[in-house]
């Protein structure tokens, strides 16, 4: 599934298996929205995109070339990952069935030319559900096709409904950022 991982270069990939628990480092406990207290151990678990992990659900190679692929997440969660006109994205399905698209190419590209990385990073507390996900996105600067992509991370909040939280540019530190900010009181959604 989606992108990030614990490096800080412009195309990390993801250490950890598909679905295996990874401790996080210890960080100072601190209560999210709606009263629900996080604990200082918090953990990820990685969903690969790829073709050979995900299922083909839908492609037209004629015109507008388009495909989408379901991936499996942790705790029944699915990731239909697609892309259409060289522009990727994932909805986020729930075990109950609710889908939410998280608009990375409109919020986290801008509407430029984009790829997501090879992995999705759910993190929660030890042994609870997931409550957030982060994704890496590598953008084409539309103006200069030739530089190379700016790798961000969108960390995304899975409660109530799943939806955009925060962009992390890239920099040093920038999976801590994310990661942080994923730990923490999560912001207000981005443009909802």
């Amino acid at each position: 599934m989606l992108v990030l991982t614990a490096c800080d270069n412009a195309s990390p990939r993801p250490s950890a298996p598909a679905n295996e628990a990874v401790p996080a480092a210890k960080a100072p406990p601190q209560t999210q929205p709606l009263a629900v207290a996080r604990t200082s151990e918090r953990v990820s678990i990685y969903t690969k995109l790829s073709e050979t992990a995900c299922e083909l659900i839908d492609e037209n190679r004629e015109e507008g070339p388009y495909w989408l692929r379901r991936c499996p997440g942790p705790n029944g969660w699915k990731v239909e990952w697609g892309e259409s006109d060289l522009r990727q994205g994932i909805i986020l399905v729930s075990a109950g069935g609710k889908s939410a698209d998280l608009e990375l190419s409109d919020k986290v590209a801008n509407g430029a030319f984009n790829i997501l990385g090879p992995a999705i990073e759910w993190r929660g507390a030890r042994g609870r559900p997931a409550d957030v996900v982060i994704v890496r996105m590598d953008v084409t600067d539309n103006a200069n096709p030739e530089r190379p992509p700016k790798s961000r991370l969108a960390v995304a909040g899975l409660t109530p409904v799943p939806c955009l939280v925060a962009i992390v540019e890239p920099g040093p530190g920038q999976n801590e950022k994310a990661r942080a900010i994923a730990d923490g009181s999560l912001p207000e959604c981005i443009g909802n």
